[in-house]
């Protein structure tokens, strides 16, 4: 059982902290410790009169702080969510609610018995010089809800699945986490539309997550490179078509192609140098997933026909970019001169 799953697990028993500290970027188990903290405070009464819920980039801590002073109307606690606390991080606001930090700060020093007090703070850090994060941090009870990794995703995904009797092929589960980027808010998002779709035989397959899933920019970005140095002119035109008919910007396109073909490269070049694969995500800094797909592909080609093509690309960008040719074309033009010019070199191992 996780840190978070114990203090879940004490929220739902009426185990109550006075003031909570939500940290984290993972949208869904944030949207879970709210949901167990309205369940075991309010109860089935979610009324207006013991419910406050504030916007720091549209209201004032102040005004939040006079509700958790409010005496329960017809209950025994109150629940004030503070949304967005921008003032935790080292992040200004232009325009935004004037804060009167000095009344957090007495109020952290003696909080209302009678209100639970959370604040949501959807960031990767906060600022721990600052004194008002760091009575914040002294003061509340801490929930991390940061980014979950593949093992603890799949977890989630089964679970639920138990919970609400379906059963998913694991080629299924492997194919959702990739088409959703391994991020635990868009695989759980995705899953509920795949339960409607199987309410009948209740079991997910490969077939329907591949139908119901879109595939990200990014994806679709891969397997475009990946036809091109496959020599696959017609259809790399027409997926490009296609991304081009859902309204994708040609300069965003070849960005993307570009990094990609780049990401090829340096891990090509690092796995000479004998470094492995989690040596290679902490030098380029990039998720671990990312450097796997790139490996099982960079052995595929030699390096002198990435670096071309990558080249190629950079060229393409710069006459683009200086107002020298047409977006759209430049990018067919490209996959057309590297398809023709440059034959497929391959290697065994």
């Amino acid at each position: 059982m996780s840190e978070l799953d114990k203090q879940l697990k004490k929220i739902k028993q009426g185990k109550h902290s006075l003031i909570y500290l939500v940290v984290g970027t993972e949208q869904y188990l944030s949207e879970k410790v709210k949901v167990a903290l309205m369940d075991s405070v309010l109860g089935e009464d979610v009324s207006d009169f013991n419910f406050g819920q504030f916007d720091m980039k549209e209201s004032t801590i102040d005004a939040a702080l006079q509700e958790a002073e409010t005496f329960p109307f017809f209950g025994s606690q109150r629940l004030i969510l503070i949304q967005n606390p921008y003032f935790l991080t080292g992040k200004t606001l232009s325009n935004g609610p004037d804060h009167d930090i000095d009344y957090l700060e007495q109020y952290l020093l003696n909080p209302s018995e009678f209100t639970i007090l959370v604040f949501f703070a959807p960031y990767e850090k906060l600022d721990k010089r600052k004194k008002m994060t760091k009575a914040l941090l002294k003061q509340a009870e801490i929930l991390n809800v940061d980014p979950v990794n593949e093992t603890d995703i799949k977890s989630f995904v089964q679970e639920s699945c138990k919970i609400k009797q379906f059963s998913i092929e694991p080629a299924a589960l492997d194919e959702l986490l990739i088409l959703t980027d391994r991020n635990l808010s868009k695989s759980m998002k995705e899953l509920e539309k795949l339960m409607i779709f199987h309410q009948e035989d209740r079991n997910i397959k490969l077939s329907t997550v591949r139908q119901l899933v879109p595939k990200t920019l990014e994806q679709n970005i891969f397997e475009l490179n990946d036809l091109v140095l496959n020599k696959k002119a017609q259809q790399s035109i027409e997926l490009y078509q296609d991304l081009l008919t859902q309204k994708e910007d040609p300069i965003k396109i070849i960005a993307l192609m570009i990094g990609q073909f780049r990401l090829l490269l340096q891990v090509k070049i690092l796995k000479k140098k004998g470094y492995q694969q989690a040596d290679i995500a902490k030098i380029l800094k990039v998720h671990p997933f990312r450097v796997k797909l790139a490996l099982q592909k960079e052995r595929m080609f030699e390096q002198g026909i990435l670096s071309k093509a990558h080249h190629q690309l950079i060229d393409a960008d710069f006459l683009i970019k200086s107002g020298q040719v047409n977006p759209e074309m430049q990018v067919e033009l490209f996959i057309l001169k590297f398809t023709d010019q440059n034959p497929k070199l391959q290697k065994n191992s």
